[in-house]
């Protein structure tokens, strides 16, 4: 498949591609990598082609079609398996799926904290996440440029407004995170261990030219 033929994103997240080789997942084997918000499987596409099962949740409808439009193209004899579902709700109908690398990189920006936790807590109590998994998730700092936009709703949490069209996010929850706040967070909910933790930031131009600053948190670890 060439990549002007993919659907959407052409390329995986930067960090993930320095997560998957600094942690010699290209030499590994038989894992199951899942993506809650995974779009059309841009990041998903790299661990599919070194030959892993991978699985992916999304609600946006026309992001989980390009998924299986892209993976059905480059089609291996791996399983690949995508849901148009809400992460929450994946989590409560779901049991013993034994993830061995669970996948955030581009969805917690999205919910508030409580949800996230209930998600962590659901995918535990079934038995979803394999003991000793490893870990990635990327989140949006409070140096970003949208921190304070909106309708504060408590902790860091803002509501978009309906007519902002700057970077197409209107009426979205945007929750930030301090460092502290998240490995707090994470070790308490999914017991974190051996982390790593980096931030990135860097300028970006919107679609009608409006240059933004925008800075995250990467941070990836094992879940004990």
């Amino acid at each position: 498949m060439k990549i002007k033929d993919i659907k959407g994103l052409k390329y995986p997240d930067e960090y993930f591609i320095k997560y998957f080789f600094k942690n010699s997942f290209s030499s590994k084997e038989n894992l199951l990598f899942a993506e809650f918000g995974c779009g059309n499987g841009n990041n998903l596409t790299l661990a599919y082609e070194y030959g892993f099962e991978v699985l992916g949740v999304d609600i946006n409808e026309s992001a989980i079609e390009d998924a299986n439009y892209n993976f059905n193209k480059i089609k291996t004899d791996t399983k690949f398996e995508f849901y148009l579902c809400e992460m929450i709700d994946f989590a409560k109908k779901n049991k013993d799926l034994q993830i061995d690398v669970l996948l955030l990189p581009n969805v917690v920006n999205y919910i508030k904290k409580e949800q996230l936790l209930e998600f962590f807590n659901i995918m535990l109590l079934n038995n979803n996440i394999k003991k000793g998994a490893s870990f990635f998730i990327r989140c949006r700092e409070l140096k970003d440029f949208r921190l304070g936009i909106g309708e504060n709703l408590g902790e860091n949490t803002y509501l978009m407004p309906k007519d902002y069209d700057i970077t197409s996010e209107a009426s979205c929850v945007n929750k930030f995170y301090s460092e502290y706040e998240l490995i707090e967070m994470l070790k308490k909910s999914l017991n974190l261990k051996e982390y790593f933790i980096f931030h990135n930031e860097f300028q970006n131009l919107q679609k009608d030219n409006t240059l933004v600053f925008n800075s995250d948190i990467i941070l990836w670890g094992v879940i004990n």
